[in-house]
C-alpha cells in the first residue's frame, strides 16, 4: 500500500491543505497546532467513520465557530488498484470513491464506504496497517504483531512455517477440549462425572445412614410402649393415694375454724382494752397540762412587769443623746464652710501658675507641630527613598552590562581612512590615518563622500543577549514610571529633598516627645482651659494678696478643724444608734413579753375548758373502772384461744397438707409422662410406616450400583483424558521449539536495525506473541518495562520498522510516525535517521514533526512544510 497525497478542508486548522507523499521518507514539518497531527487523524477518520457520523472526535474536526463540514481526500494504491477516497463530514455530508485502475469505476454514499473497505481487506492486512501507525504520545507502546497475518507469511518464508501442522495440532486441540477448558480445567463429560461422584457417594452414605437410622426407630418404639405401660401403672397408684391424703384435710378443716373463732375474739378483747387504757393516758394528760398552763400564765405576768420598766429607762436615755449629735453637726457646718472658702482662694492661686506655664509650653509645642507637619508634607509629595535610588541604579547598571554584552557579541567594524576623500560613519567623521572602531548593533550608515553610501545591518544577535537586554530596559523603564522620574540625577535630586524632611520630622517628633512627656497633647489645651476657668479673670486675683504658702497653711488647719468636727459627730452618731438599737430591742421583748403572756393565758382557758368537758361526760374512777373490766375480759378470751390451738397442733396439719400437695404433684407429673410417653410411640410409629413405604433398603442398592457405575465411567474416561493431555503437552513442547525458530528472523531484523544504535553488543529476547521481553547490551540484560522512556521509544519503533522491512512491499503499508523520538538525544537521534533512510528504499515511510532538525540527516528524504 503507498499514499500518493491528502488533502484536507476545513479540517481543524487547516482551512486548505494538500501534502503529496513521496515512495520513500517524506517528512511534513510544521510548528505546533499547524495541522500535522490531523493529516494523521485524517487518514484513521477517513477509513473507520462514515459521513454520516456524529460521534464527539469527528464534530472535533470541524474548525471552531465556522459552520462548514470537515472534508478529506486520499489518493492511494494498494495491490492491483489505485484510487481516489473523498469523505466530507456534518455538514453536507457525502462519501466519494474514484477506482482508477485496474478497471475504472465511481461510487458514493454508503456503497463506496464498503467498497473501499472491501478492497483494503482484499489488498493489504489492515492489523499491519494499525500496528505500522503510531499516534502523537503512543511511541512509548510496542505494537501488537502477534496477529498480523502478512507478518506471519513473511516469518514463515523466512523460517519454518507453523501452519503446516496446524491441522493436526486443531485435532489434538480439539480432543483436548473435549476433557479440559483452556486453562486446564475438566470440562464436558469429564467435569460431569467428576462433579458427580461426590453427590453420588454422598447419596450412598446418606442412605445407608438412613438404614441404620431406620433399625434404631424400631428398637426406640420397643423401648417407648414399655415405658408408657409403666407409667400407666404409677398413675392408678398416685390417685388412690391423693384421695386419702384429701379426706385427712378435711378431718382438719373442723379443728382450725374453731381455732381461728377463739383467736378473733381475743384479738377484739384486747383492742377494746387498748382504747379503755388510752382513754384513761389521755385524761391522765390534760390534767398534767392544765397545771403546766396555770404556772406559764404567772411566769409571764412577772417578766411582761419587768421589760415595761426597762422600755421606759431606754427612751429616756435616747432623747437626751438626739440633742448631744444635733448640737455637734451644727459646728461640723461651721468648720466645713470656712474650709471651702479656703479651699477655693488656694486652688485660684494654683491655677493662676498653671495658667503660666502652660501658656509657655503650648507656644514651644505649636511650633514644633509646625515644622513636623512641613516636613510631613514634603515627604508626601516625594516617593523616591534612597532605597529606590540604589534600586534604579542597579537597574541602570544591569542595563549597561545588558547592551555591552550585546554590543561585544555583535559584529565590529574598524575604519581607517587612508585617502583625503571624507569618510564618515553614522555620522562620525573618521579622522585620516586614525583607526576607529563601531559595534554594529542597529543599522549603520557608511558614507564615503562623492564615491558609495553603504548600510550594515547587524546579523541575528544571540536570542538570551536580546532578552537580556530587553528585560533589562523594561526593568529600568518600569522603575523610572513608578518614581515618575526621567532621570536617576532626577530621582537622586528628589530622594535627597525627601531625606532632609525626614532628618526634620524626626527633630520635630523628638522634641515633641520631650515637651508633651506622659501629658496627653489634646489635654494639655483642655488643661489651660481649665486653669483659665478656676484662675478667673485678673480683678478676682488682686483681691487676695496672701501667697500659696499662706493659703496652704489656712486650709490644713480649717481642714484640721473639720475632721475634728467629723469626728465628734461621728462618736455622737455612733453613741445615738447604740442608745437607739437598746430601746428597739427593750421594745421588742416587751412586745414579746405581752404576746407571750397572751398566748399562756388563751392556753390555760382552751385546756381548763376541756377538762370540765370530758369530766362532765366521764369521770375519773369511771374510767378507771372500765380498763379493769377489759383487762379481765381479754385473759378469759386468750385462754380459750390456747385450748383450741392446742388441739389444732395435736392433729399436724401440715404434714397432712405436705401429703396432699404431693399427691397433687405426682398424679400431675405422671399424667404429663403418660402423654409424652404416648405421643412418643406415636411419632416413632409413623416414622417407622414413612420410612418402609418409601423404601429405604431399595433405594440403599440402587444408591450403592450408581455409585459403582460412576467410579467406573470416571475412571475409565479419566485415563482417555490423561493420555490427550500428555499428547498435547508433546505436541505443544515441540510447537515451541519451532516458535523460537519462527521468531527468529523478526529477532534478527530488530538486532540489526538496533545495532546501529546501540552498537554490536546488542540482542533482544522476543516473546511468542512477537514482543521485545528484554535487551541485553554487552552482556547486561534489562527488561523492557524497565529501560528508559528513550530506549523503550527506540526498541518500539524499531520494532515496527523491522515489520516494515519484512512484509513484501505490495502486501505492506506505510509507516506513519507522528512526532516520534522526542525522548532521544542527538547521537542516536543521528542514528535513528540512518535506520529511516534504509527503511524508506524498501517501505513508505511519513514522519509528522514540529522539529524537522531531528530528521535532517535521512537520506533520500522529501520535506513538505505546513504553516
Amino acid at each position: 500500500m503507498r499514499l500518493h497525497s491528502i488533502r484536507l478542508i476545513n479540517y481543524r486548522a487547516i482551512t486548505d491543505a494538500t501534502v503529496d507523499f513521496s515512495s520513500g521518507v517524506t517528512i511534513v514539518e510544521g510548528p505546533n497546532e499547524v495541522g500535522k497531527s490531523s493529516i494523521h487523524q485524517a487518514i484513521t477518520q477517513l477509513r473507520e467513520d462514515k459521513d454520516s457520523s456524529r460521534k464527539a472526535s469527528v464534530k472535533d474536526t470541524q474548525p471552531v465557530g465556522s459552520d462548514v463540514g470537515p472534508q478529506v481526500s486520499l489518493h492511494l494504491s494498494t495491490g492491483d488498484f489505485e484510487v481516489r477516497y473523498s469523505k466530507r463530514w456534518i455538514k453536507q455530508p457525502f462519501t466519494e470513491l474514484s477506482i482508477l485502475k485496474p478497471v475504472p469505476e465511481q461510487l458514493s454514499g454508503n456503497e463506496a464506504h464498503e467498497r473501499f473497505l472491501a478492497i483494503l481487506d482484499e489488498t493489504v492486512d489492515v492489523d499491519l496497517l494499525d500496528a505500522l501507525d503510531v499516534a502523537q504520545g503512543r511511541s512509548l507502546d510496542q505494537a501488537s504483531l502477534a496477529e498480523i497475518k502478512a507478518l506471519h507469511g513473511a516469518l514463515g518464508d523466512a523460517g519454518e512455517d507453523l501452519a503446516d501442522h496446524d491441522a493436526f495440532l486443531d485435532r489434538v486441540e480439539s480432543e483436548y477440549l473435549r476433557f479440559f477448558t483452556a486453562k486446564g480445567k475438566e470440562t464436558g463429560e469429564l467435569r460431569r462425572l467428576t462433579e458427580e461422584l461426590p453427590a453420588a457417594d454422598e447419596q450412598y452414605r446418606e442412605l445407608k445412614a438412613r438404614s441404620a437410622d431406620m433399625d434404631a426407630l424400631v428398637d426406640r418404639h420397643a423401648r417407648a410402649t414399655d415405658r408408657l405401660k409403666n407409667v400407666r401403672t404409677q398413675l392408678e397408684s398416685a390417685a388412690i393415694e391423693r384421695e386419702d391424703a384429701e379426706k385427712a384435710v378435711q378431718a382438719v378443716s373442723g379443728l382450725k375454724t374453731a381455732l381461728d373463732r377463739a383467736l378473733e375474739r381475743a384479738g377484739a378483747a384486747q383492742r377494746e382494752r387498748q382504747r379503755a387504757e388510752e382513754t384513761r393516758d389521755r385524761r391522765r394528760a390534760l390534767i398534767t397540762e392544765t397545771t403546766t398552763a396555770e404556772k406559764a400564765v404567772k411566769a409571764a405576768d412577772e417578766a411582761l412587769e419587768k421589760v415595761t420598766a426597762a422600755q421606759q429607762e431606754k427612751d429616756s436615755s435616747l432623747d437626751e443623746a438626739q440633742k448631744g449629735l444635733e448640737a455637734r453637726q451644727a459646728k461640723l457646718v461651721s468648720a466645713q464652710e470656712e474650709a471651702k472658702a479656703a479651699s477655693a482662694d488656694l486652688a485660684r492661686a494654683r491655677a493662676r501658675k498653671e495658667v503660666d506655664a502652660l501658656r509657655k509650653r503650648l507656644v514651644d509645642i505649636r511650633e514644633q507641630e509646625r515644622r513636623a507637619a512641613e516636613a510631613k508634607a514634603t515627604i508626601g509629595s516625594i516617593s523616591v527613598t534612597a532605597k529606590d535610588v540604589d534600586k534604579l541604579g542597579g537597574l541602570f547598571t544591569e542595563l549597561r552590562i545588558a547592551q555591552n554584552a550585546k554590543t561585544a557579541a555583535a559584529a565590529q567594524i574598524i575604519a581607517r581612512r587612508l585617502g583625503d576623500t571624507a569618510v564618515s560613519i553614522d555620522g562620525v567623521d573618521v579622522p585620516k590615518d586614525s583607526a576607529e572602531e563601531f559595534a554594529v548593533t542597529t543599522d549603520l550608515q557608511i558614507h564615503i563622500d562623492s564615491v558609495v553610501d553603504i548600510t550594515v545591518r547587524p546579523g541575528q544577535s544571540p536570542a538570551e543577549l536580546d532578552r537580556e537586554l530587553e528585560s533589562a530596559q523594561t526593568r529600568l523603564d518600569a522603575e523610572l514610571d513608578r518614581l515618575d522620574v526621567a532621570t536617576l540625577e532626577q530621582a537622586r535630586e528628589r530622594s535627597e529633598v525627601r531625606t532632609d524632611a525626614e532628618a526634620v520630622l524626626a527633630e520635630a517628633t523628638s522634641t515633641l516627645r520631650v515637651l508633651i512627656g506622659d501629658d496627653d497633647r489634646d489635654g494639655l489645651d483642655a488643661a489651660l482651659t481649665r486653669a483659665e476657668h478656676v484662675a478667673g479673670d485678673a480683678a478676682d486675683s488682686s483681691k487676695s494678696a496672701a501667697s500659696i504658702d499662706e493659703l496652704e497653711a489656712r486650709v490644713e488647719s480649717t481642714t484640721a478643724a473639720v475632721d475634728d468636727a467629723s469626728a465628734k459627730v461621728e462618736t455622737a452618731r455612733t453613741t445615738l444608734e447604740r442608745i437607739r438599737a437598746d430601746r428597739d430591742e427593750a421594745r421588742v421583748a416587751a412586745v414579746r413579753a405581752q404576746s407571750t403572756r397572751e398566748q399562756a393565758a388563751t392556753t390555760l382557758q382552751n385546756l381548763s375548758t376541756r377538762l370540765s368537758t370530758d369530766r362532765e361526760a366521764n369521770s375519773d374512777e369511771s374510767l378507771d373502772e372500765t380498763l379493769t373490766a377489759a383487762a379481765a375480759t381479754l385473759t378469759q378470751l386468750e385462754d380459750e384461744a390456747a385450748a383450741a390451738r392446742s388441739e389444732y397442733d395435736a392433729a399436724d396439719p401440715e404434714t397432712l397438707e405436705m401429703r396432699l400437695q404431693n399427691a397433687l404433684q405426682l398424679v400431675e407429673s405422671k399424667q404429663k409422662q403418660q402423654e409424652k410417653d404416648r405421643q412418643e410411640v406415636d411419632q416413632l410409629s409413623a416414622l417407622i410406616d414413612d420410612r418402609a413405604a418409601e423404601g429405604i433398603y431399595d433405594k440403599l442398592k440402587a444408591a450403592e450400583q450408581n455409585l459403582e457405575s460412576i467410579r467406573s465411567k470416571l475412571a475409565r474416561m479419566q485415563r482417555q483424558a490423561n493420555a490427550i493431555k500428555l499428547l498435547r503437552d508433546t505436541v505443544l513442547t515441540h510447537k515451541e521449539e519451532a516458535q523460537r525458530r519462527y521468531v527468529a528472523p523478526f529477532k534478527e531484523a530488530i538486532e540489526k536495525l538496533g545495532r546501529v544504535i546501540f552498537g554490536q553488543g546488542l540482542s533482544v529476547e522476543i516473546s511468542e506473541n512477537l514482543e521485545i521481553v528484554s535487551r541485553t547490551l554487552n552482556g547486561r540484560t534489562v527488561a523492557f518495562d524497565a529501560l528508559s522512556g528513550g530506549t523503550k521509544e527506540q526498541l518500539a519503533l524499531i520494532g515496527r520498522l523491522a515489520v516494515a522491512t519484512l512484509v513484501d512491499a505490495d502486501a505492506g503499508a506505510p509507516v506513519i510516525l507522528d512526532d516520534a523520538f522526542g525522548f532521544s538525544d542527538e547521537q542516536r537521534l543521528a542514528a535513528l535517521n540512518v535506520i529511516l533512510g534504509n527503511v524508506g528504499r524498501k517501505a513508505q515511510v511519513i514522519l509528522l514533526t514540529c522539529q524537522p532538525d531531528r530528521f535532517s540527516s535521512i537520506g533520500g528524504a522529501e520535506t513538505v512544510s505546513l504553516s
